[in-house]
């Protein structure tokens, strides 16, 4: 029984010390001992001796003169390794393999490459005809789901140079116009738009600083892509793309 108090006492130690590096966000990012304790709920006492513990593993630094603490450089190298361990791809794999198995489309994976994007992983539709796109293989960010939902969420000097790409002005009008729906809706759709008899939807993947630089698609051929089975699948690839950008580490 002794042991066991014990043990319990040691799993509350570690969940307080977590819920200290919890507090500090991009809007705080230094708090006073006072701010901490009340955030977790604690006496400064207990606070106090917790956060020496901390300042000793460098997770947690205080500033000498403002007396305040921040998060410290264990903190940014556990993160750095997180980061390098966190490929996209390999994170993506297990859903996208889940809504190819769902919708029985093919599922791919695009990240953006300069102006354009690249198709980096792949999980085949179930059925005889279906929709395929090399790996690799680049594509206008001007023209398709996947195109237009990395494109919607890019910085405007980025987007200018996409315009200019746009071979005729209607075009340009419906794409910009169809950008703000987007990113209203967080998903895109097209119907025989970059490729005649395909039709597809996408979902933008947000990293961990609110960034969109890749995003999920479910593709096939247009005549399975009814307005009611797109809507579907728009919820779908929405969905499977929100689950991996909470793996990357995003918050909304």
């Amino acid at each position: 029984m002794q042991e066991e108090k014990k043990h319990e006492a040691g799993l509350r130690t570690v969940q307080r010390a977590i819920d200290i590096l919890y507090c500090f966000t991009l809007e705080e990012q230094e708090l006073s001992l006072t701010e901490i304790a009340k955030k977790i709920s604690l006496a400064k006492s207990t606070t106090t001796r917790l956060l020496a513990t901390l300042e000793q593993n460098r997770l947690i630094v205080k500033d000498p003169e403002t007396l305040k603490y921040r998060l410290g450089q264990g903190v940014y190298y556990l993160g750095y390794i997180a980061g390098k361990s966190m490929e996209v791809r390999e994170i993506a794999r297990p859903v996208m393999e889940r809504l190819r198995d769902e919708t029985r489309e093919t599922v791919n994976l695009y990240v953006l490459e300069q102006d354009a994007r690249v198709c980096i992983e792949q999980c085949e539709g179930l059925q005889a005809l279906r929709h395929m796109v090399r790996i690799g293989e680049r594509l206008p960010l001007w023209a398709g789901a996947g195109g237009k939902v990395l494109l919607a969420y890019q910085s405007p000097e980025v987007q200018e140079r996409i315009f200019a790409q746009v071979p005729t002005k209607e075009r340009l009008d419906r794409l910009t116009a169809e950008l703000e729906a987007i990113r209203e809706r967080g998903v895109a759709s097209s119907v025989d738009e970059r490729e005649v008899g395909s039709a597809a939807v996408a979902a933008p993947i947000f990293d961990i600083r609110g960034e969109v630089g890749a995003c999920l698609s479910i593709s096939g051929p247009t005549h399975r892509f009814a307005p009611d089975v797109l809507g579907k699948f728009e919820t779908t690839v929405k969905e499977g793309a929100q689950a991996i950008s909470e793996k990357l580490g995003y918050r909304p």
